[in-house]
């Protein structure tokens, strides 16, 4: 039975330090077999006379490209690529040693065990792969986002930016001592470091149990609210701080009213009204908290909050969220030929012989797919077809 088989061409052998040896030149092309099992080029209706041009016969080939080979722990022939394969980095059985903890990991680049670090903000500044990424970078001031990277005296490293230490706290002022404060509010250094406001109230008016005498404006002996996260909204020193701040109707300050259908709640560093404009409130486990999700694309939370959509675990599979439905595909290059949903998308078509290019798609037995094509290569008797 006559088949009718899609290739690429590929004569050029590809340049790599790695390897020094080139591998056979292949031809990939429309063809048909002949009697005894070679391809010949299909007719492209020229008249046969002697200026037509002579094409090599083409037959299955089982040769190897650079950087492809077949290894013993190959499943198939030519799928192992030596430039990147952790099992066979090189040449087939040199292994790399994997993932370290959980920092470092040793891994195949061009062809070499290379070390590396994993994680956000794990970096190895010292050079010495046995302690691993020692290095967390996200927070530390003398290698602040980067190895080598310190930040200047009274900065801390905040998410690997040097940033003011006290205005990372919400506090704009710095003493002597280090210490971060506010100079207008802070009873213990009121309007400078160092001057403490007598909270006692001797002598002066006897106020509600939630307020005391305090530091207000830089000046001591004024007012003020026990609590921070209360306020004296309606200016009444005998109902003392009736209002709670961050509220729907207090939330960063005194009458700060949130819209209809957001909360007050704390996210960006300070307290706001959330969520935004397409955006639902997902309850968290804290109070005044919550995130704030997408429900239209998010798949963790497709159509409704905590509604994962399934696949996460599956191998090369990649769940989706559209329109609040949930959906998924395979990864670029693998496919889900036998349906079957817990091994997700298992199958390679850049080198499974039986599935080269797509499910169901076979190349001969022993042939070798490439980046999803069957190769073919010259007939060892060389005859060529006119």
């Amino acid at each position: 039975m006559i088949r009718k088989l899609s290739w690429l061409a590929a004569f050029a052998c590809i340049p790599l330090a790695s390897f020094l040896a080139c591998s056979e030149p292949v031809v990939i092309a429309d063809s048909e077999p002949t009697d005894d099992g070679r391809f010949v080029t299909l007719d492209s209706g020229m008249d046969g006379d002697a200026s037509a041009l002579e094409t090599p016969l083409m037959c299955p080939s089982s040769t190897c490209l650079d950087p492809w080979r077949t290894c013993p722990s190959s499943k198939f022939p030519c799928d192992t690529n030596l430039l990147t394969d952790d099992e066979n980095c090189g040449g087939c059985g040199i292994r790399c040693g994997g993932i370290v903890d959980l920092t470092a990991q040793w891994t195949c680049v061009d062809g070499q065990c290379v070390f590396g670090c994993r994680g956000m903000g794990s970096q190895n500044c010292d050079k010495n792969p046995s302690n691993g990424c020692e290095t967390f970078t996200q927070y530390d001031p003398t290698n602040c986002g980067t190895c080598g990277t310190v930040c200047p005296a009274g900065f801390d490293c905040d998410y690997g930016i040097c940033v003011d230490a006290c205005e990372a706290y919400g506090l704009p002022d710095m003493c002597p001592d280090g210490t971060c404060t506010d100079l207008q509010s802070d009873d213990a250094n009121c309007g400078s470091c160092g001057v403490e406001c007598d909270t006692s109230g001797v002598g002066l008016p006897a106020l509600h149990d939630t307020m005391h005498y305090g530091c207000v404006g830089g000046a001591c002996g004024v007012p003020k609210c026990n609590d921070s996260n209360s306020e004296n909204c309606n200016g009444d020193l005998n109902d003392g701080c009736e209002a709670n701040l961050h509220t729907p109707e207090h939330c960063v300050s005194c009458d700060d009213v949130c819209p209809a259908g957001k909360f007050c709640g704390y996210g960006g560093g300070g307290w706001k009204c959330l969520c935004g404009e397409g955006q639902t409130r997902c309850i968290s486990n804290y109070p005044n908290e919550g995130a704030c999700r997408s429900l239209d694309d998010d798949p963790l939370n497709c159509g409704g909050c905590d509604n994962v959509c399934p696949g996460g675990a599956w191998p090369h599979y990649q769940p989706m969220c559209t329109s609040g439905v949930c959906g998924g595909a395979c990864q670029t290059n693998y496919a889900d030929c036998d349906e079957l949903l817990d091994n997700g998308c298992e199958v390679d078509t850049r080198v499974d012989n039986r599935n080269c290019g797509a499910c169901g798609h076979a190349c001969e037995p022993g042939q070798a797919c490439y980046e999803g094509a069957c190769l073919v290569a010259p007939c060892d008797a060389g005859v060529t077809a006119k």
